[in-house]
């Protein structure tokens, strides 16, 4: 079988066809992947002190006592 050929739907070079150049610097990726990073960061760092904050809540008051729990007899 023979390979076929096939055209791009739309051209680049006929702007009537819907292409519309766009410079490097508008579509800078570097700079919307630090963007995200910063957000995970941001994310991450709000989680680790609801933790830590969560933690502080269960730790015992000086001078608490853990009793242990009977099962009852059935």
């Amino acid at each position: 079988m023979s390979a076929k050929r096939t055209e791009p739907s739309r051209s680049a070079v006929n702007q009537a066809a819907g292409f519309k150049y766009t410079p490097a610097v508008g579509t800078d990726l570097a700079k919307r992947f630090a963007a995200i990073r910063r957000e995970q960061d941001r994310t991450a760092k709000k989680a680790a002190a609801d933790a830590t904050q969560a933690q502080q809540a269960l730790e015992l008051e000086h001078g608490a006592q853990i009793l242990p729990l009977f099962k009852q007899a059935i």
